[in-house]
């Protein structure tokens, strides 16, 4: 499990180091550096097993440096782990942009599973792609295009018992995504085949296909085909040794998209859910009704208040990002409300209040 983030001269970041949870919620105003983090973890995870960190359509190395730092000062993403490992990523621009690794090499093997779904999700699609390459699917695919191919592969995997749905029709993944998926949408008929001849997917709702059924389904079937999947004992026998040893993470932006209020609290509950089961998560998210799903998960003890952490960010005047992080205690009450942190219903009930 990763238990802090550190970032020097990266994007809106000096110098920063953030504590991570096995639940951690990253919020704020917009453009205050909340997916930044998530970059950096992502970087640093994909310097790690192919050597380069840089992310598609983000741009080169030099792009992600803060500009207020000195010419010669490094780029720095470091991650530590529980094992008070630590993976340090230095990016040295007076040395054609090399990353040099931390001094334990064998610690960067170390880094959990990731499945990372962005904001940018695929809406309602008839068919999906299948996953071609060798190997085994170990996530959902970054805009879940690869839902439908994970949960076939892994359909049969037994669910941990706490995350079982009460209408699920038995222990398996496939039966726990629908029982989750009524808690988005009640009464829905969700079936799901492939088709590895044309390598495509596809999936139903009741008689319709997705494209008649709105986009809160299929936003949200990745998060919880994602969560499920990674808390559940997968079949590939490799794969699941490395996931029990070196455990999973799964980050997601928004997963309140296209959500109904009732639905966004049931996500922050799946959400603390997947956490007790030994499944790290970390969201960025706009929604005071998820957060209110994991302080109410605290409350009735599901996961304790150490195991979880909010952060708010927001942007000062010279372009540097400030983080405060507001404690939970034991009854999912929060030691203070930092300004601008899910704030709004009570300043636009006053509002309304006036005479």
């Amino acid at each position: 499990m990763i238990t802090e983030i550190g970032l020097s001269n990266f994007k809106s970041f000096d110098e920063l180091i953030l504590p991570i949870s096995p639940v951690t919620l990253l919020t704020g105003l917009n453009n205050s550096g909340k997916s930044s983090v998530i970059q950096a973890i992502r970087m640093i995870w994909k310097w790690v097993h192919t050597g380069d960190p840089s992310l598609p359509s983000h741009g080169s190395l030099g792009e992600m440096k803060s500009n207020r730092a000195a010419k010669s000062a490094p780029m720095r993403v470091t991650c530590t782990l529980s094992q008070r490992d630590k993976i340090e990523m230095n990016i040295d621009f007076m040395a054609d942009f090399k990353p040099q690794v931390g001094p334990e090499l064998g610690t960067a093997l170390k880094l959990p599973f990731l499945s990372y779904l962005c904001a940018d999700r695929w809406g309602p699609r008839v068919l999906l792609p299948m996953f071609t390459a060798s190997g085994d699917l170990t996530n959902v695919g970054e805009h879940g295009e690869y839902v439908i191919d994970f949960l076939s592969r892994h359909e049969r995997n037994i669910v941990p018992n706490s995350l079982r749905h009460p209408k699920a029709e038995g222990d398996t993944l496939e039966y726990n995504v629908r029982g989750w998926l009524e808690e988005i949408a009640p009464n829905v008929d969700f079936r799901h085949g492939t088709d590895p001849k044309r390598d495509t997917s596809y999936a139903s709702v009741g008689d319709f296909r997705p494209t008649n059924t709105g986009f809160g389904l299929s936003y949200t079937l990745p998060i919880i085909v994602s969560l499920l999947g990674m808390c559940a004992e997968w079949d590939d026998e490799s794969s699941q040794k490395m996931k029990a040893e070196r455990g999973a993470l799964v980050i997601i932006e928004n997963p309140e998209a296209h959500l109904h209020p009732k639905g966004q609290t049931s996500m922050g509950r799946i959400i603390a859910l997947a956490a007790a089961c030994g499944v790290q998560v970390i969201v960025e998210t706009h929604s005071d009704h998820l957060m209110d799903g994991i302080r109410i998960a605290v409350k009735e003890g599901t996961i304790t208040p150490e195991m979880t952490v909010f952060h708010y960010f927001s942007l000062a005047k010279e372009g540097t990002t400030v983080v405060v992080s507001p404690k939970i205690d034991q009854h999912g009450k929060l030691d203070y409300w930092p300004e601008g942190f899910f704030d709004q219903t009570m300043k636009n009930r006053s509002i309304l209040a006036r005479r």
